[in-house]
């Protein structure tokens, strides 16, 4: 954990994989790779609360294994809440378009002085070793509040979202992007409207100094936004790779 929050802090590149299948047991044998993070996705995967808890635990599992990253149905101050007392190291919340929704979800994530977070978990610090109090006192600095850039209104207040006091990190949703910006995601051709949109998010990102990630369906797409300036992005997605993986298999048995 202290790994990934410096390669963070030291401007690197981190790699993680994105998490669609709600299971603890595809953690426990990612959680054993090179990882920095693993994405456990609550938006678009049925990942219940109790299963959520497992996976950020099985993680934790492993001597200074990946961080686990939850990414909210919706930046609730539940959600965010909830998150942060099973101890996962930070969160992503999606959909947001201004400045001031960026800021409400810092407050929501983070504790007093900083924000307006309540506490009360026996279980937030557990994977720091630490006591409740220890927690309570280091968690600001342990956590961390990312907010997802997603749509045409976002692009049009960058400076505000990167500019928000306490924020860690910025991660662009490609595909409702595309959307948003009348584009197809799936075409399979490069949008040069969406590249657009990514170099002016890449500059907000240097501007204000706050790191920016973007969702990758592919470790070639990861590999090309790495090149491009992102410095937190997944190298793949844990149903594509499996659906993709049983398909290589079956080419190659295939009997004619």
């Amino acid at each position: 954990m202290k790994k990934f929050l410096t390669k963070t802090q030291k401007h690197n590149i981190i790699l993680g994989v994105w998490l669609g299948i709600p299971s603890v047991h595809t953690v426990r044998l990612l959680a054993r790779l090179p990882l920095n993070f693993m994405i456990i996705d609550m938006e678009h995967a049925p990942t219940t609360l109790e299963t959520m808890v497992g996976m950020v635990a099985a993680m934790r599992e492993v001597s200074d294994g990946p961080a686990p990253i939850v990414r909210l149905s919706q930046a609730s101050a539940e959600n965010i809440k909830w998150a942060l007392d099973a101890g996962t190291a930070g969160i992503i919340a999606p959909m947001i378009n201004s400045g001031e929704e960026a800021a409400r979800v810092v407050s929501l994530a983070k504790l007093p002085p900083i924000g307006t977070r309540s506490f009360g978990s026996s279980y937030a610090g557990l994977p720091w070793g630490q006591t409740t109090a220890e927690n309570v006192r280091m968690s600001n600095e342990q956590t961390l509040a990312g907010v997802q850039v997603e749509s045409k209104e976002a692009l049009e207040h960058l400076d505000e979202i990167f500019s928000t006091p306490h924020l860690d990190f910025v991660l662009v949703g490609p595909l409702d992007l595309s959307l948003s910006l009348g584009v197809d995601f799936f075409s399979g051709e490069s949008s040069p409207v969406v590249e657009e949109a990514l170099v002016r998010v890449i500059a907000a990102s240097h501007k204000y100094d706050v790191p920016a990630g973007i969702f990758c369906p592919d470790a070639a797409t990861a590999k090309r936004r790495v090149a491009q300036g992102f410095r937190m992005v997944n190298v793949a997605l844990d149903t594509t790779v499996l659906v993709e993986g049983v398909k290589r298999a079956l080419e190659e048995v295939k009997i004619q």
